[in-house]
């Protein structure tokens, strides 16, 4: 029996190992936005329309608004569609009424998630040639449009979409934002999203999406993703599908969004998208998520408690060598990843064990109510509930 545990703890071992070089070919080295204009923008510049749907956010409209109100793109408008805010949100848009569209959102129909509407809102009202989605909790540098558009234009590509900079105060921010944005990166192949020979491995960040008006079109833009939570990644899928070409760009010094400011939030935004970011099988796959976060994250950490446990009576035990052999890659992964990529104390990587697991308590809670249908609420409105697809039954979210 020793036998067999010793070559399981070493085969483990080496598979951690080798999943720390998938981390360094996906990971590492992440494409960026350039900093300049990739071509200088043609005198006729194409007309974008920035659609911004938003639901009682009124502690970051305002800053939000400024931002894209005082973009140097010289060829814009910007839509807002109101989904029924109850906050100050509506008094916060009449003093941009002058530079701003403004709608109101039209009742919600059955079977639609509230955001996937008001953008389908927008579209109908959108005049340009393109389109670029985002969120009322962004901020945007004055040239980050002019940047991504020649980008778009240079790469000849359908769909540019942007990592931010993730403004994190909070402990619980700093702790849990990034790992769960690197899990997510890890699940999805990393810079193998914008490998167009690569239709499987795909990505969309709906808080940044400009998006050609033919390819939006083409894939019947968010009507045709109109259930889905996570819309973002659904549309970059059927985009891939449909063998238009997507480019996933690190963009920390062009866009920045704050998603949520406490524990509380964190628990209630994520929980929404972990049972329903799979289309089919959700069950299946929540469950596969589950083994996969426990046998690469913390079942390594496991093992060295259990090596430093049998330490005083077996110094060298293959239960500490194989944990400290897997937690050193797993820690110097996330120590890289919070300096390089979140820009943040490298030390929160060490608690990666903790991260994940109570990112793996957010997962059962929202498996356990999405299989239920209990109902996963969000902004005033509660997804699918009694198995039934999204309604616009209020509650306190």
């Amino acid at each position: 029996m020793s036998l067999v545990v010793n070559l399981l703890l070493v085969s483990y071992a080496l598979l951690i190992f080798l999943f720390a070089g998938y981390e360094k070919i996906t990971l590492v080295g992440f494409p960026s936005l350039p900093e300049d204009k990739a071509s200088p923008l043609p005198q006729d510049t194409p007309l974008v329309s920035i659609i911004l749907p938003v639901r009682n956010q009124a502690s970051t409209l305002e800053g939000c608004l400024t931002s894209l109100t005082s973009l140097d793109y010289p060829s814009k408008e910007i839509i807002v569609v109101d989904g029924d805010s109850t906050d100050e949100t509506p008094k916060i848009l009449a003093r941009f009424r002058d530079k701003i569209r403004i709608f109101n959102e039209e009742p919600l129909p059955k079977r639609w998630v509230g955001k996937n509407w008001a953008c389908h809102l927008g579209y109908q009202k959108a005049k340009g040639e393109l389109f670029l989605f985002t969120d009322g909790d962004s901020i945007h540098a004055t040239d980050s449009v002019s940047r991504t558009v020649a980008y778009l234009q240079s790469s000849k590509v359908d769909l540019v979409t942007l990592a931010p900079q993730t403004i994190l105060k909070t402990f619980w921010e700093k702790l849990l934002q990034p790992v769960v944005f690197y899990l997510i990166m890890v699940s999805v192949g990393g810079k193998w999203v914008n490998d167009d020979r690569r239709p499987n491995y795909s990505i969309g960040n709906g808080q940044y999406m400009l998006i050609t008006r033919d390819a939006y079109e083409k894939i019947g833009g968010h009507k045709a993703v109109h259930d889905r939570i996570v819309e973002d990644l659904s549309m970059a899928r059927n985009l891939k599908r449909a063998g238009l070409k997507l480019r996933f760009l690190v963009a920390q010094d062009a866009f920045g969004v704050r998603m949520y400011s406490s524990l509380r939030e964190i628990w209630l935004g994520w929980r929404k998208n972990f049972y329903t970011v799979s289309e089919n099988h959700r069950l299946l796959r929540a469950v596969q998520r589950f083994l996969f976060l426990f046998v690469f994250f913390i079942l390594p950490f496991i093992i060295l408690t259990q090596g430093i446990l049998l330490a005083p009576t077996q110094p060298v035990n293959l239960f500490l060598l194989t944990g400290a052999f897997m937690s050193f890659w797993l820690w110097l992964g996330m120590l890289i990843f919070y300096k390089q990529g979140a820009r943040l104390n490298p030390a929160y990587g060490l608690l990666l064990p903790l991260a994940v697991a109570i990112y793996m308590g957010i997962g059962i809670d929202s498996t356990v109510r999405g299989a239920l249908g209990k109902g996963l609420s969000w902004k005033g409105r509660v997804y699918e509930q009694n198995n039934q697809k999204p309604d616009d039954k209020r509650v306190r979210a």
